[in-house]
């Protein structure tokens, strides 16, 4: 009986938050952007810097991007980091 309630809170506690879902911007960043580089979280810059980011990959022809798809991934990307 112990050893069976152990095992129980050792895997509720293991078990993860339920996730939230993804934003459209956040699906087309993932579906546009990691296909060279890994997943940036949008913390890890600042939004005028996300802003240039995406100008140089673009002025790179590192990504096509439509101005709507642009405007979705800069959203989530700017909103995201105000978040952290």
């Amino acid at each position: 009986m112990r050893i069976t309630v152990i095992i129980a809170l050792l895997v509720a506690a293991c078990s993860s938050a339920p996730s939230r879902p993804m934003s459209s911007g956040e699906r087309l960043y993932r579906a546009k952007c990691t296909s060279c580089h890994r997943v940036y979280e949008p913390h890890e810059q600042t939004p005028s810097q996300w802003a240039a980011t995406l100008d140089k990959m673009e002025a790179e022809k590192k990504v096509h991007l439509t101005a709507e798809e642009r405007a979705e991934i800069l959203g989530y990307l700017v909103g995201s980091s105000a978040l952290r």
